[in-house]
């Protein structure tokens, strides 16, 4: 991969390398009629993912979600139609190609099994069934969740849902899946994408979507590509999570689905609700039949939890003892809207436009109640000494969106097809005024320790648990905005080309994205009340009842109603945190330029597909610098300019008609998150020495040579066995490093910032198995089993300096699992599914808390979840399910160093969901 510096105009190149890559076709059209069908099963509902084949031609099409292929200016003649499809039985057709266009109409596929009439579509059979063959039929190395026909993925949450897949863990917040790891690379190392347009993060400081924010209401599948093709945006090195919605065009009739559910928490004894709807319809538009396809969903649920955590922050003197550490009890709620809005015109075979748009909410509220120990010296568990307790109170709503709309259109012209598309993608985090810590304090002399390893219990006396004897210390206040907003603009030119020595199509296309990330922080330090005429000093002035906090004692909770009425009765110009209030704010401009070209191959057994893609980035950042020693702000400007050449060669071979080898060889970039980006800068001086502590946006992406080579066996009827293996050759790592003591921090103590490393290796082995047993005559035919097992390994080299010599260790990349695991026993019949999903992953790097001393880097224990789901179909079209998420109520452990060595436990009880689902399916 080779990287340039260049200046000149990159729209330029764009243009040109659209128009050379078909500047020189002139091969004569071979073909002069066009056929288009549809895959349905024998009740009419439309097949997802099946291989229509024309084998005397090498073409071959997969269908889409609404059923359809189309073979386009075929040759006159007598052909094979050959349809292919995992759990059904193999169609074959004559067909007869003329002057004249034809419409098979519908083609009905029969079960492939002998005790099935029909091939299965709902529960967990059909979602399986449609993944598969998606997957079984797709160039690269996909992975794909999906719902059924009624609707629904076997799990509420996208992220929840992608963790049961080979090479997928996610990134837990207070217990609920956020961010998706794709084979042991950070979630911040993978691109999300809605329809094909790359979703803005709300977050500050990160690329990564949460995809907890997204309801699975509003969705017809996940995709997860780990192969990149040059017609795919660069910035992800694990892989790219594309997010299908709904169309209506997906069903062959009218279609309505409402879901309702109350869920309960172990930890709150509160009840969560949950209501959801969908509806789609085709209408007849502009005297064209069925050629308006409008789909609606909408999504309401508010989910009432708890959890209770003690953790050291890593406060850690190995030789002495701890240092400090903090019990925590939290009370959150949050509420997740969304909305999506999906059109599709199709006034003929050849012309397609639609419109996808999606809106998604999600607060959260969360009320902490904590008590801080800060012992005088370090001490281990078992003795006491001297020690200040800190009562704190953190409350904060915290609101989340992401929108995005796409708008495109496909047009088909003999052999010849073209895709023009703009989207749209905006999000933000809004926390408004809000309790950042609001702290009591009380001096004891002796008495204060802890018990306990991974769960540390508190030893003190009876005092510590009353609250008149906490005096106010501080009140800190808070007020964050983050956005993010993201537009592209994109077109593809494709022909194909049918030769005696198979089928070639041409590829070549253009985009163009804009994206911007701004941040905005006031800080509020309010403290010295009796100066100012406060005589309520005392906890008990503002203590509620007791917090309910199972692992230890905390004593009564401090109200947050009583800390906003005491700082709003003061002026808070007069408490402003300058620093604070200016050095966090930043905006970073990145318009990304992109052309690529690529052909693809097909002749018997085998296809080949080839290509590159370039990326030009212009970056411009500006923010804040603070130079303490003179107290002097200033406006720190920075600008970058690079480019990127990405080719790759992705290859499969059919050995039979059941086993698929794969093979690839691939590049890929990923940007610096917004936080390594940021151009803040601050300048200190302590003991006459020289600090610095600043981001650096001349950072390099993070580029990848990656290396794929797998093979796939797919039973008959439904199942799969498969074995990938995959290296990476990351180079530009990024740490975060002390440059002090070299280049223009010669003369610092500390000059703390992120810089790109060397070269980090990432490799591994994805294991895979799915089989629905079969021919038992009894119970044992409904049973369904998944197991997966990734093995992945890393190492990466961080860099110091000491006493002038450079020094450096070899860690694991961050949050890179040796094992993660699946495994997965499905019962379903007519009426009944029931499921009961293991999902493990070992410990990870979580962070380095030491560049210079592995003792304190941190990691996160190994982690075990048992699920189950079970839903019992009363009648047809109307569904009771019970779902158990944490049945064996899982903590959550990270410790500094060796486990013995609390870093956080946290745990969250389990939750019960109850609900039942209606539709007309």
């Amino acid at each position: 991969m080779k990287s340039t510096n260049h200046k000149h105009n990159s729209r330029s190149v764009l243009a040109c390398a659209v128009s050379l890559a078909f500047a020189t076709l002139s091969a004569p059209i071979l073909a002069d009629a066009d056929v288009q069908g549809r895959i349905t099963d024998n009740r009419s509902n439309l097949i997802t993912g099946a291989e229509v084949s024309i084998p005397e031609l090498t073409l071959r099409r997969i269908t889409g979600a609404d059923g359809r292929f189309q073979f386009n200016q075929l040759p006159k003649g007598t052909y094979t139609l050959l349809v292919n499809y995992l759990g059904a039985m193999p169609e074959t057709r004559v067909l007869v190609v003329s002057d004249s266009e034809q419409r098979l109409g519908d083609i009905k596929l029969l079960s492939a099994s002998d005790s099935i009439e029909h091939i299965e579509v709902v529960g967990q059979s059909g979602a399986v069934s449609k993944a598969l063959n998606r997957q079984r039929n797709a160039s690269g190395i996909v992975t794909v969740a999906s719902t059924d026909e009624m609707g629904q993925f076997p799990d509420s949450n996208v992220s929840e849902a992608l963790q049961r897949l080979a090479g997928l863990s996610v990134e837990r917040d207070q217990g609920e899946g956020r961010f998706v790891r794709v084979r042991g690379l950070a979630p911040d190392y993978n691109a999300v994408t809605y329809n094909g347009t790359q979703l803005a993060a709300p977050e500050a400081g990160r690329r990564a979507v949460a995809l907890d924010v997204i309801p699975s209401d509003l969705l017809e599948s996940v995709e997860v590509s780990k192969t990149l093709t040059p017609d795919m945006p660069a910035g992800s090195l694990g892989g790219t999570v594309e997010i299908k919605s709904l169309s209506a065009f997906d069903r062959s009739n009218d279609f309505y689905s409402i879901t309702a559910e109350a869920g309960y928490n172990e930890q709150q004894s509160k009840t969560s609700p949950k209501l959801s709807g969908v509806y789609s319809k085709i209408l007849d538009a502009a005297g064209e039949t069925d050629s308006l396809g409008i789909a609606i969903a909408a999504s309401y649920a508010e989910r009432k939890f708890g959890s209770e955590n003690v953790e050291t922050g890593g406060s850690w003197d190995f030789d002495d003892g701890l240092e400090e550490f903090e019990l925590r009890d939290y009370t959150i709620s949050r509420e997740r809207i969304g909305l999506a809005l999906n059109l599709d015109y199709r006034p003929g075979n050849h012309n397609e436009y639609y419109l996808r748009t999606l809106y998604s909410e999600f607060s959260d509220t969360e009320n902490r109640q904590g008590l801080v120990v800060e012992l005088a010296d370090p001490q281990f568990a078992g003795s006491t000494g001297e020690a200040e307790i800190i009562r704190s109170l953190k409350q904060r709503k915290e609101t989340q969106t992401i929108s995005a709309v796409v708008l495109g259109t496909k047009q088909q012209s003999g052999n010849w097809q073209w895709l023009l598309e703009a989207g749209a993608s905006k999000a933000d985090e809004d926390t408004p005024f809000n309790i950042s810590a609001a702290d009591f304090a009380q001096e004891f002399a002796s008495g204060i320790g802890f018990s306990g390893t991974d769960v540390l219990r508190l030893t003190a006396p009876a005092e510590a648990y009353l609250a008149n004897g906490y005096a106010l210390k501080e009140v800190e206040m808070g007020d964050t905005y983050a956005k993010e907003t993201e537009r592209n603009v994109k077109f593809d030119l494709s022909r194909e080309i049918i030769q005696s020595a198979g089928s070639l199509t041409l590829k070549a296309g253009a985009k163009y994205s804009q994206r911007r990330k701004t941040t905005e922080e006031d800080v509020w330090l309010f403290e010295d009340f009796a100066d100012v005429g406060i005589s309520a000093l005392s906890m008990a002035d503002y203590a509620a009842g007791a917090v309910d906090y199972s692992l230890s004692t905390m004593g009564a909770e401090v109200s947050s109603a009583s800390i906003y009425q005491l700082v709003r009765g003061l002026n808070r110009d007069d408490y402003v945190d300058d620093v604070e209030s200016q050095i966090n704010d930043y905006r970073v401009d990145e318009d990304i330029s992109a052309a690529y070209v690529m052909a693809q191959w097909e002749r018997d057994n085998w296809q080949l597909i080839s290509g590159v893609r370039y990326e030009h980035d212009s970056r411009d950042a500006i923010g804040t610098r603070y130079d303490d020693i003179n107290e002097v702000f200033s406006t720190n400007e920075q600008s970058s300019r690079k480019g990127y050449w990405l080719p790759a060669v992705v290859a499969r071979y059919n050995v039979s008609e059941q086993s698929i080898v794969r093979a690839a060889v691939s590049t890929g970039l990923v940007r610096p998150n917004f936080e390594q980006l940021a151009p803040a800068y601050i300048l200190e001086e302590d003991d006459d020495e020289l600090e610095a502590s600043f981001g650096n946006p001349q950072l390099d992406a993070l580029t990848t040579k990656n290396l794929d080579l797998g093979i796939e066996h797919y039973a008959d009827k439904l199942g799969v066995v498969s074995a990938m293996l995959f290296y990476k050759q990351i180079d530009n790592f990024i740490y975060e490093a002390d440059l002090a003591g070299r280049g223009d921090y010669m003369d610092f103590a500390k000059a703390e910032t992120f810089v790109n490393g060397g070269k980090a290796d990432l490799y591994g082995l994805e294991l895979n198995a799915i089989h629905q047993l079969s021919g038992h005559g009894n119970w044992m035919d409904n049973l369904l089993l998944s197991a997966n097992l990734t093995l992945t390994d890393s190492a990466a080299d961080i860099e110091w300096f000491d006493d002038g010599a450079l020094l450096s260790r070899e860690v694991a990349l961050p949050s890179q699992s040796d094992k993660t695991a699946n495994l997965s026993l499905g019962y379903e019949t007519d009426t009944i599914s029931l499921r009961l999903a293991a999902n493990y992953k070992s410990k990870y790097l979580a962070e380095v808390g030491d560049v210079t001393d592995s003792a304190y880097d941190v990691y996160s224990d190994d982690h075990m979840q048992l699920d189950f789901t079970a839903k019992w179909t009363f009648q047809r079209g109307m569904q009771l399910y019970f779902n158990v998420v944490n049945l064996n109520d899982e903590p959550y452990y990270a410790y500094t160093g060796n486990k013995q060595y609390n870093f956080q436990y946290e745990q969250y009880g389990r939750t019960l969901v109850l609900g039942v689902q209606i539709t007309n399916w």
